[in-house]
């Protein structure tokens, strides 16, 4: 190989850095959820996150753009996609769409890191973005295409809005857990569902 091209793969090499391996990236994840789980994210700390995950402060700038983006991604790492598909009604497929958020708010300090999350991708753009991307392609990207299917067959008004229906879906979960910081009991999917549903009748 020509010494130049060597030399200029050496320092693009030095300049991405280290690669994320699976086992630092999970070890970072865990630490993250433990100081959040503990403190929450307004006390959430780059040096205790560090000691905690055996990971340099260094590393972590520089796999994330900032604390609180690794705070969401931690949190989001917790959450499974949604179970939906055709052939089950429509008031079934709304409240599946919850169960993975409910799932995780009723498993010990779920509730909490949920919580943490959310005011993570508030408080800070780059864990916003995050937030936002990983909610339009998990939820609201699945949830246009069964009510554009439902809509289709007649079951919903033809002049339904995504954005609306988000809010009254998944409005309900995070006034639950970042307002009233309770947990998610099925109810309130359950009400959360039916209101669309209402909402959406033709």
């Amino acid at each position: 190989m020509d010494a130049r091209v060597k030399l200029a793969e050496d320092v693009q090499t030095r300049r991405e850095g280290p690669k994320r391996s699976a086992a630092s990236k999970r070890a970072i994840f865990e630490a993250a959820r433990s100081e959040l789980a503990e403190g929450g994210w307004r006390q959430f700390s780059a040096d205790r996150l560090s000691r905690r995950a055996r990971a340099s402060k260094q590393t972590i700038y520089r796999w994330w753009p900032s604390l609180a983006a690794l705070a969401v991604e931690a949190t989001l790492d917790l959450i499974e996609p949604p179970r939906v598909g055709p052939g089950v009604e429509l008031d079934v497929q709304l409240t599946r769409f919850l169960e993975p958020l409910s799932e995780l708010a009723r498993l010990g300090d779920g509730a909490h890191l949920l919580r943490s999350g959310l005011l993570a991708a508030a408080d800070d753009a780059a864990a916003g973005e995050v937030f936002r991307k990983w909610f339009n392609e998990v939820f609201r990207a699945p949830l246009k295409a069964v009510l554009a299917e439902a809509a289709m067959r007649g079951k919903i008004r033809k002049d339904w809005d995504i954005d609306v229906a988000c809010e009254l879906l998944f409005g309900p979960v995070w006034h639950r857990v970042v307002i009233l910081r309770g947990p998610l009991p099925e109810a309130v999917t359950k009400r959360a569902a039916k209101s669309l549903m209402q909402a959406l009748r033709p």
